[in-house]
């Protein structure tokens, strides 16, 4: 086996493992492996390679989780910078990082700035992909959180009731269910729970079907000790049987 053939198989086992690590709430062990995968990218690819660049990103995505704000934040600018300069504006993994890097700042309270790279990062995803793609409405909902965290929710909820009319006039591409789960995130977030439970109510009716994402989800922290979210979740982990009525 090639040199090139084993830094390739190494840093693809690497990245998967640390990416479940992550998943399963291990995430020293995820850092650690990203870590290393960063490493064997760098060695073998240089800083600026695309397959580098999203290991970077892969990384601050674990530093932000781990809650090392600051940390995450360094570094994805660092990645988003050199993407835009070696990738362009508009490649789909320098949105990827703006998307990204509006959530770090959101996180630490820059809501003016994550608010302009959210909008950016939007304006072209929904201009290149459509209003329902998976990838366009991550960046309405780094949009819409930060415009309710600047209490400016009357902008957000325009902005997704915009794409769900949008969606109505055309052949959505994600999930029909995917905008109403983003809008009752944000909803939440401005502490409009009944509202927010009533979009999630819609998204549960379009087809969502996770309550362990729902439990988990920490844009959603804010509904879990109201009745009608622990019924929504009572009912996706003990659907009605065939022939009863919900």
């Amino acid at each position: 086996m090639s040199f090139e053939a084993w830094s390739r198989i190494s840093r693809a086992v690497t990245e998967n493992l640390g990416e479940l690590l992550a998943s399963q709430g291990r995430l020293a062990e995820a850092e650690k492996l990203h870590r290393e995968a960063l490493g064997i990218w760098l060695r073998t690819l240089g800083h600026e390679h695309p397959g580098t660049l999203m290991a970077q990103a892969n990384l601050a995505d674990v530093l932000l989780k781990e809650g090392h704000v600051h940390e995450a934040e360094r570094l994805q600018r660092e990645t988003l910078a050199t993407q835009v300069r070696v990738l362009g504006a508009e490649h789909r993994d320098t949105l990827t990082s703006q998307s990204s890097l509006a959530e770090i700042l959101i996180r630490e309270g820059h809501y003016a700035e994550a608010e302009k790279i959210a909008r950016e990062a939007f304006a072209v995803r929904l201009r290149t992909l459509g209003p329902q793609h998976p990838e366009t409405l991550d960046s309405l909902q780094r949009l819409g959180t930060a415009l309710a965290q600047s209490q400016r929710y009357a902008e957000a909820s325009k902005l997704f009731r915009d794409a769900i009319e949008k969606d109505g006039n055309s052949k959505g591409q994600g999930n029909p269910f995917s905008v109403w789960y983003s809008f009752a995130c944000v909803a939440a977030t401005a502490n409009r729970p009944d509202e927010a439970l009533q979009y999630l109510q819609e998204a549960v009716n379009r087809g969502y079907k996770d309550a362990d994402h729902l439990l988990a989800d920490d844009d959603l922290k804010n509904l879990r000790s109201k009745p009608k979210f622990q019924q929504l979740v009572a009912e996706l982990k003990h659907p009605p049987t065939t022939g009863q009525t919900q």
